[in-house]
């Protein structure tokens, strides 16, 4: 007799699991759909936020310095998206560090390319030209505009505002990829602190 009751007990849920069975199918396919649809809207906003991205590494890298700072301040905002990744983060800071240093480079480079103002009557004569308290190009240096590289922990001198304004842009790229970098390894470590 027990084992006739354990198959009517049986049979008695099967027309109620006969009934759930479109709506279990229906609700698993909805949430595939709804995973689906997810993941391309979020490969549709990684695609725009990397177009925009390029946009901003094209203007970053422009010798117009107008143009420059809009690059970078567009790079830092683009920095700061959910969308970057650890790789899209140490490209920034790459971006940023090769402006800073064509920059400041190509102002070295500038620098020693000017010759020192040659005395020929003096040099003729066998005379030696007579030394200044002031190193060659002293006077380029002395109305340059002096930035602080706080990612580098240097000071540098910039030939003009726009580029002393560049500069400043770049090493707060640089600086806020740096934070933000370390910002998300504390995340994906667990590690995050309170406050």
């Amino acid at each position: 007799m027990f084992g006739t009751q354990a198959v009517a007990a049986a049979s008695d849920w099967l027309p109620y699991a006969a009934a759930f069975a479109p709506l279990l199918a229906a609700v698993i396919a909805g949430w595939i759909a709804w995973r689906t649809l997810a993941q391309r809207r979020q490969a549709d906003r990684r695609d725009q936020w990397w177009k925009r991205t390029q946009w901003a590494i094209d203007l970053a890298m422009e010798r117009d310095f107008s143009r420059a700072i809009v690059g970078l301040v567009a790079l830092k905002h683009l920095a700061a998206s959910d969308l970057c990744t650890d790789e899209d983060y140490e490209l920034l800071d790459k971006i940023g560090g090769a402006k800073i240093d064509a920059l400041t480079l190509s102002e070295e480079s500038a620098r020693r390319a000017v010759p020192e103002p040659q005395h020929p009557d003096r040099e003729a004569a066998g005379q030696a030209a007579p030394q200044t308290a002031a190193p060659p190009g002293a006077a380029a240096r002395a109305t340059g505009f002096p930035i602080t590289l706080e990612s580098r922990g240097e000071r540098v001198l910039a030939a003009s505002a726009g580029m002393a304004k560049v500069l400043a842009e770049a090493d707060r790229l640089v600086s806020f990829v740096v934070s933000q970098r370390g910002r998300q390894g504390r995340r994906e470590s667990g590690t995050v602190p309170n406050g």
